[in-house]
């Protein structure tokens, strides 16, 4: 028994379960007497495998666990306080280590401040933008301290920081602190006193606030950053120089707030993110660092009630992390008498701000289970390790998302999910909940069996109030789950449309918000206990005035066939036929997918029913009258394969009703990418489509394997709901009817046989021609994009691009799609080649060139100026030569000559 005492000692202290290693945990957990649970701890330690911690409660660790967790040997038995000897064998973070979320949310931009730091020889500046309070100036430092962890500074160089708003109206005064002055040079100055840029030399100069600068001011700066020179105010004779690394900071669009030529001389743009877009993991990593603080100011252990911590992380904090940090001061300090017997102090809801317990939902209030006070140490722990992962989110969140068999596969995780369970005793606010999706569920006749009611009440309630540890685990699976909802709405239309009606139900009548884990969830718990149905291609619903008129005759039919084939929409006798109009387009929302729709109405006037309705797409039949035998009639038909007309001819004979059919189906347009080389490419040039088509393109794009294509033509029933507009591949499939476009008339646009005349219909000129320049551009970017190593391809074209546009203009001439792409690949290279120092490749009669094309040189000087400002380059001549050739075998320069 001992062994297995030490087995469960080990095994919890490795999961860092260090609160629950009391003696009266491990006795409830192993069924023994304490006493002998105590004998048994005093044998571990004298065999030296497990270490006392003296602090009350007291604790009992293993030690190899511990060495194994936190690589240093544990030579004591008893540790007077765990977290004092936790501090003291932890490393200390270095420079980003100390940022939250350096390896999670803010690691693309971590990166890219390391490498614009360290790019040779001297950095580069760096503009940091974002919301207030989002952590930009500690970033900055973080960025100073990376550099001097890496021997990129000199060795005394400083990390100042200057804050521009000070200067928006004296710009004098803003020479005079950043370039320093000389003895005399205005009242005042008594002696000669250095500048920032001087002080901050071999170091870093923080410029925060940068929008509040003036012109005049921002004009100053860049004139030092081009030279790295300036003069001291008030000596206009004397040079002084400073390798200082430059970093930047504004809450404003620098394009709205910056000169042009300023921010040509700032290359790297990061933008930080708000506290709303990190996540609540990270969320909880700064209330426990800032809590922590606290606790060392206060030396005062802390403990918080669970009301008051979802509360505070459920605000969306305006202010960032600037508002987090004065909430949690100005709680401690509200909190700060609130000490119980143990000398902790206890933090609960009412002191939070006012503004923060206004803007709580009840639906927050309802997800609050836990009733035990959440100590500082414990979010750490808790949140880090055992909220980490779950094997829902690991395996069953993205098996559902990726299965060919959606169906099999959601039924086997439901049942694993939902066992049977009691419930306990429901709060009235739980029996309301119950009571509306128990409503709506008995709407889409999903009735639950007697013996199987209790059981589902609990497990739809344990859905509705989701413990945190669940929701924040599975904040990185939104996108998972956004598809998984898209597969129950393609195969289980009646469950989507119960999960969807319940969501806005509860948000509208107990804003309760239900997230997309919940409605996953919720879809699961339907798939086990209901009968399943997938997306109908015909649907009927039955609209009558009376308590019950429509729902009893539906009930009726969808149990005699056995089929759910109706749906029902009951109004009240008083009830206009508007408002009856309003109520069904309200209904018809949850019926996208569907291709035909019969209505059973008792409204009278057919006209004003199908003008009122609004469903695109959707074939719809209307017939105004309404009883059991026509609907059991009209339900046995619409599951045959008899057309709509059939139907509802039929129904008109037999009744002498009236009917009308509104024929607005209309098939998706689609461009298929099929190359011969095989799907790797067909894939690519799918991308390069869809990446140039204008966003707001209803028009879709599928790649399709070239054999396949030849084999089976378009004759598949992949393409059954499309009209198919052309086939763009490397190699024609010459298949009648079937338009080919070739890659590189695509590229080129210069055969009769272009995409664009298929376009033609479903676009704008102007949204043509940017169509055209964009698969220009797209094909340029994506061959480019391996070939550059450091600079941002998509900004480099966008600067090319304009620079050749201006080059045409001053030639007075519109060079061809080919030579304009050969431009793009060729100019963009050679900007990284010039960056990088690589060295410049030699043109063949380069003093026969300068003679013959001065003309030509100047202009691609004057055109590429912006280019090589920005990137701080000088384009060569040599390069230019090779321009030229391009050039000169246009075509239509040629007809110029």
């Amino acid at each position: 028994m001992k062994d297995t005492l030490y087995k469960m000692i080990h095994a919890w202290t490795s999961a860092e379960r260090f609160d629950e290693l009391t003696i009266a945990s491990l006795s409830s957990a192993l069924s023994l007497p304490k006493n002998k649970i105590t004998f048994f701890m005093q044998d571990l330690i004298k065999d030296g495998k497990i270490v006392r911690i003296e602090e009350k409660p007291l604790r009992f660790m293993s030690k190899k666990a511990l060495e194994e967790l936190y690589g240093t040997p544990v030579n004591t038995d008893k540790i007077p306080r765990f977290d004092a000897w936790l501090a003291s064998v932890q490393k200390e973070p270095m420079d980003f280590e100390k940022l939250v979320g350096y390896d999670g949310s803010l690691a693309s931009l971590v990166e890219q401040c390391k490498a614009t730091i360290s790019y040779p020889p001297s950095g580069l500046p760096l503009m940091l933008t974002g919301e207030t309070g989002t952590g930009k100036s500690f970033i900055a430092q973080l960025t100073f301290e990376y550099a001097k962890n890496h021997s990129l500074l000199k060795p005394e160089g400083r990390f100042i920081s200057i804050n521009c708003s000070e200067y928006a109206n004296n710009p004098e005064l803003l020479s005079a602190n950043l370039f320093g002055y000389v003895k005399g040079a205005f009242t005042g100055a008594n002696q000669d006193t250095p500048g920032l840029l001087e002080l901050a030399d071999g170091g870093v100069l923080f410029l925060d606030e940068v929008h509040n600068l003036k012109g005049e001011c921002q004009e100053k700066l860049f004139q030092f950053m081009d030279q790295a020179l300036y003069h001291r105010m008030g000596d206009n004779k004397t040079w002084y120089s400073s390798q200082v690394r430059l970093i930047f900071a504004t809450t404003e669009d620098p394009n709205q707030v910056l000169l042009k030529t300023l921010q040509r001389r700032i290359p790297m743009h990061l933008k930080v993110p708000t506290l709303l877009q990190r996540g609540s993991l990270e969320k909880i990593q700064m209330i426990y660092m800032l809590f922590k603080k606290e606790e060392q100011r206060l030396k005062k252990r802390i403990k918080l009630s669970p009301s008051f911590f979802q509360l505070l992380l459920s605000y969306p904090f305006p202010e960032n992390i600037g508002g987090l940090k004065s909430t949690i001061q100005a709680c401690c300090v509200q909190a700060l008498f609130q000490i119980d017997e143990k000398g902790e102090m206890m933090i609960e809801a009412h002191n939070l701000p006012a503004t923060i317990l206004e803007h709580a939902s009840i639906d927050t209030l309802l997800k609050i289970q836990d009733s035990d006070w959440i100590y500082i140490d414990e979010l750490d722990r808790n949140f880090k390790n055992e909220y980490s992962t779950t094997l829902l989110e690991q395996n069953a969140i993205h098996k559902l998302a990726q299965t060919e068999d959606f169906r099999e596969d959601a039924l086997h995780i439901a049942n694993a999910l939902f066992q049977s369970s009691n419930s306990n005793k429901a709060s009235a606010f739980e029996n309301a909940a119950f009571t509306l999706v128990e409503k709506i569920t008995q709407h889409y006749h999903m009735a639950v069996l007697k013996q199987e009611s209790d059981s589902f009440q609990h497990q739809l309630l344990s859905i509705l109030s989701l413990p945190l540890k669940t929701r924040i685990a599975l904040e990185n699976k939104k996108q998972e789950m956004e598809t998984i909802l898209e597969r129950f709405k393609n195969e289980d239309f009646r469950i989507y449309s119960a999960v969807s009606e319940i969501q806005e139900t509860l948000k509208n009548t107990l804003n309760i918000s239900m997230e997309p884990i919940q409605n996953v969830l919720l879809g699961l718990l339907f798939l086990k206990t209901f009968p399943t149905q997938s997306i109908p291609k015909r649907m009927g619903i039955l609209l009558a005035h009376g308590p019950s008129s429509a729902s009893s005759i539906a009930i009726c039919v969808n149990e005699w066939l056995e089929q759910h084939v109706f749906d029902a929409i009951d109004m009240p006798y008083f009830m206009s036929q508007e408002q009856c109009i309003e109520q069904l387009n309200t209904y018809l929302k949850k019926m996208e997918g569907i291709e035909e729709l019969f209505l059973l109405v008792d409204l009278g006037s057919l006209e004003e029913v199908w003008k009122g309705l609004k469903i695109k797409n959707v074939n719809i039949g209307i017939i105004n009258t309404l009883h059991l035998k026509m609907a059991l009639s009209i339900g046995q038909d619409l599951l045959s394969s008899k057309s709509m007309e059939d139907i509802l001819e039929k129904a008109k004979q037999e009744t002498r009703a009236s009917y009308r059919i509104e024929y607005n189906r209309e098939k998706k347009k689609l461009i298929i990418c099929s190359c011969a080389s095989g799907m790797g490419v067909a894939e690519k040039l799918k991308s390069v489509i869809v990446d140039s088509l204008p966003s707001e393109s209803s028009i879709e794009v599928l790649s399709y394997d070239y054999n396949s294509l030849l084999q089976n033509g378009i004759h598949n029933p992949n393409f059954e709901n499309y009209e198919v507009l052309c086939v763009v591949g490397t190699l024609n499939p010459n298949i009648e009817h079937l338009h080919f476009i070739a890659l590189d008339d695509l590229i080129l646009q210069e055969s009769n046989n272009s995409l664009d005349q298929y376009l033609e219909p479903y676009f704008s000129n102007t949204k043509l021609e940017e169509f055209k320049k964009n698969i220009i551009k797209n094909f340029s970017l994506s061959n480019i994009m391996n070939a550059l190593t450091i600079l941002n391809p998509t900004k480099l074209l966008e600067h090319v691009a304009d620079a050749i546009d201006r080059l045409q203009k001053e030639m007075y001439l519109s060079l061809s799609n080919n030579t304009c792409f050969g431009l793009y690949v060729h100019v963009s290279c050679l900007v990284e080649r010039l960056v990088m120092n690589r060295g410049i490749e030699s043109y063949q009669d380069i003093g026969g060139f300068q003679t013959e094309q001065k003309n030509f040189i100047e202009r691609v000087k004057r055109s590429f100026s912006d280019v090589e400002a920005f990137y701080g380059v000088q384009i060569p001549v040599e390069e230019i030569g090779y321009m030229f050739d391009y050039v000169k075998n246009d075509k239509n320069y040629q007809k110029c000559v």
